[in-house]
């Protein structure tokens, strides 16, 4: 891409900018480079646990970058976009779930008799929400799910993502979850409108909903191996490029 070119640059943030509450190592200094030569930066994440203003602190207090709110796309944004604004919603997810349905003008419930259950990785899930969510679904709610991501990578190791949780309540239902996050066309619609004219590039590490989603819109594509993607492992769809991690990225822009 020609110098002076104002680019889409589209990062994922688990894997990609930060593993728990660790910097990738230069992340931050390479989102400062990128912002500096006039590129157009733009977070999007499956993580539905944060509202966009905990994400952009978030990136600022773990790699020093200075994110705002506005740069922010999540799969609870994009699911929140799915809720009818009249809608009775049983929640199953954190803080950022909560600002989608306040947004959306819908009211929150806590009983089987909600007409829509929107399911995002919620760390104190258990059986007793794991039954009202499904009795809810099987009653006929309308089931949302942020995004299917089975598992998310910490410094540690892989721990169990939303995916985890929309599986246990469409076995325990019966019923099968409208996906809202990447690579699905609701977290494309809300990224559309959240770009400036110019070509597009996804950063990201999972081959199945990063590259898949940037394959989905024809754009180019850029996977580093800091988060679940094993370096040596083939991926499909390919990416445009591959990098050892983010501090990478600036060199195969041009």
């Amino acid at each position: 891409m020609a110098h002076g070119v104002s680019t889409n640059l589209i990062f994922d943030l688990d894997g990609v900018v930060y593993l728990g509450d660790e910097s990738v190592p230069g992340a931050g200094e390479t989102l400062d480079l990128l912002d500096r030569a006039g590129h157009h930066i733009l977070f999007c994440t499956n993580n539905s646990s944060r509202t966009r203003a905990q994400c952009a602190e978030k990136i600022r207090r773990v790699t020093g970058y200075g994110a705002r709110a506005e740069q922010i796309a999540s799969s609870a944004m994009s699911a929140g976009r799915l809720i009818e604004p009249s809608a009775r919603v049983l929640r199953v997810g954190g803080d950022g779930v909560a600002e989608a349905i306040h947004l959306r003008g819908a009211s929150e419930v806590a009983d089987i008799d909600a007409d829509t259950v929107v399911v995002g990785i919620d760390f104190s899930f258990g059986y007793d929400l794991l039954d009202r969510a499904a009795a809810a679904v099987r009653s006929g709610a309308r089931f949302i799910a942020t995004n299917r991501d089975v598992t998310y990578p910490s410094p540690e190791r892989l721990r169990p993502g939303a995916g985890s949780i929309v599986a246990a309540v469409e076995a325990a239902s019966g019923e099968v979850a409208v996906n809202a996050g990447k690579p699905e066309a609701p977290m494309r619609r809300l990224l559309a409108e959240m770009l400036v004219a110019g070509p597009v590039v996804m950063i990201g590490d999972r081959p199945d909903t990063d590259l898949a989603m940037a394959h989905a819109e024809g754009w180019r594509s850029i996977l580093v191996d800091t988060g679940v993607t094993h370096p040596d492992a083939a991926v499909h769809p390919p990416p445009s490029s591959r990098v050892p991690s983010i501090v990478a990225v600036p060199d195969v822009l041009d």
